[in-house]
């Protein structure tokens, strides 16, 4: 799609009128793609002979030729026979391996600046992912050449944006729409408990999303000016109080926005000249830039210190990200290596990969566990089929669904995890509603011939409150919005109370049965 649609429109656009200069890298992904890197070497050889971009065209208009082809390299050879560059040079120079070093030196290049797949861009700076049409690079190359600058990640501490201890060890950074219905709550819970603490520093970023919220960018805009003259959170409260009022304006609503720059006291003249500047608007492009380099594309999305969390979370999961790490924790494997208990199965043998995300006190979980489980252990797991991979949801730091979630890690501790997963599941209806949840606790650990001073003292570490924590950081990282979820390796997921057989529908496919 991008060779043969999208780069004619940027060169006819862009590269031939000398606005844009082009540059090729090279991406092989070796463990999908074995001929790519031979192919990208053959370009380069057919370079030194001045037909780099004809070599390039005609890999890409015969690539289903020779892609898996044991012979790709004679294939090569041929075109560049076609091509009429020197025979005998390009054979000697790709036989030879002349330009594999510096087709390994521009992988290395792409792994440094963040690129995972192909094809990815970079236009001076600003990261673009994927086959994007046309119009997402026209976008960007429109930006840059409005005079507008490559934005960046980082938002310095005392930025009119940022709000907070500037040496709060957890920064969240917030990409959000003025006419967003549910953002401005969240936002005010996240602040109330983390922010006003000195546990977060929060930053705002607009990610105006226009095809829905039409007058969300001159909103931001109005934010932006407002900011200018160091008044930015006085008019960010005011339009995300006054949503109702002018996000159903038959006009975009300018007046709207002057009427809350004169109660907040701005000076007018200077309000009026930025509101509809060039200046302002790049300001929030620069912003719908950076968070489009990450691969957003919906509001709310909360950075929290570098980790995207996907799918609108709530403020309960978005608060254990935070603490886990605050708590200097990295982040988590979504397949531990390192011989956790929570991953089953053999990993030289299986075919698929499945992400439990449970919440031990929701009796779907207690389902999934009792009656779902046990089959997956029989048909898949231990059969070698199936990489089962167990994550604790939590949605909160304390509540019984949390203790019990500590109380398996501390059990793993003293190796019978599994043991007390299955009691904590055939016993939910009790410890849920229990008046002493720790003597209940303390209780099954007695039972598994637990050492109970270890047990107890584990409890209350903050170690095991983190190890828990981890399994909702990585369902927040996919995505995942509430718990009990189930998510495969080929992408499908389940939900609930999902039967065995809604499991077996989707693991047949995958390991060939």
């Amino acid at each position: 799609m991008y060779v043969r649609e999208t780069f004619p429109q940027i060169a006819s656009n862009y590269i031939q009128n000398g606005q844009v200069r082009y540059e090729f890298r090279h991406y092989p992904l070796f463990s999908i793609h074995p001929q790519a890197e031979l192919a990208a070497q053959a370009t380069e050889c057919a370079g030194e002979q001045g037909g780099f971009w004809e070599m390039h065209d005609e890999l890409f208009n015969t690539q289903e030729e020779w892609s898996g082809s044991a012979a790709a390299g004679d294939t090569f050879k041929a075109l560049a026979g076609d091509l009429g560059l020197d025979q005998p040079q390009f054979d000697a120079c790709l036989d030879g391996g002349k330009y594999a070093e510096q087709v390994q030196a521009d992988y290395a290049e792409g792994v440094g600046v963040g690129v995972s797949g192909t094809p990815g861009f970079r236009i001076n700076g600003i990261g673009l992912s994927g086959a994007q049409p046309f119009a997402a690079f026209q976008k960007q190359i429109e930006y840059l050449l409005a005079g507008g600058i490559a934005p960046t990640l980082e938002v310095a501490a005392d930025s009119y944006r940022s709000m907070g201890e500037a040496d709060a060890p957890v920064v969240v950074t917030e990409f959000s729409d003025y006419q967003c219905t549910t953002c401005a709550e969240l936002e005010h819970e996240l602040i109330a408990r983390y922010v006003d603490t000195g546990e977060v520093r929060f930053v705002f970023r607009h990610y105006p999303v226009a095809q829905i919220h039409p007058y969300a960018p001159q909103a931001a805009q109005a934010a932006v000016c407002a900011g200018e003259q160091d008044s930015y959170w006085e008019m960010h409260e005011k339009l995300f109080a006054g949503q109702n009022e002018w996000s159903g304006a038959a006009d975009v609503p300018l007046d709207t926005f002057r009427g809350y720059a004169e109660e907040i006291g701005l000076e007018e003249d200077t309000f009026e000249a930025c509101l509809t500047s060039e200046e302002a608007a790049l300001s929030v492009q620069a912003d719908v830039l950076a968070g489009e380099s990450l691969g957003i594309n919906a509001t709310p999305t909360f950075l929290v210190n570098d980790l995207a969390l996907r799918g609108g979370q709530s403020i309960g999961v978005i608060g254990q990200v935070i603490e886990y790490l605050a708590a200097g924790e990295q982040t988590p494997e979504i397949v531990p290596t390192d011989g956790n208990w929570r991953v089953v199965g053999d990993v030289q043998t299986a075919r698929a990969a499945m992400l439990a995300f449970v919440d031990y006190a929701r009796p779907e979980s207690a389902e999934h566990a009792l009656n779902v489980l046990p089959g997956l252990r029989e048909q898949y797991i231990e059969t070698g089929k199936l990489i089962y991979v167990l994550h604790p949801w939590l949605d909160s730091a304390d509540g019984p669904g949390v203790e019990a979630a500590i109380a398996a890690e501390c059990a793993a501790a003293q190796d019978r995890a599994w043991e007390m997963h299955d009691l904590l599941f055939e016993n939910q209806a009790e410890w849920t509603v229990s008046g002493d949840l720790e003597d209940t606790l303390e209780g099954y650990a007695t039972s598994l011939d637990l050492d109970g001073d270890q047990f107890a003292e584990c409890m209350v570490s903050a170690a095991a409150l983190t190890r828990a924590q981890g399994g909702t950081v990585v369902g927040a990282m996919i995505g995942v919005p509430m718990a009990p979820a189930y998510v495969f390796n080929n992408g499908q997921s389940l939900a609930g109370d999902s039967a065995l057989e809604d499991f077996q529908a989707i693991l047949d496919s995958m390991v060939g049965q």
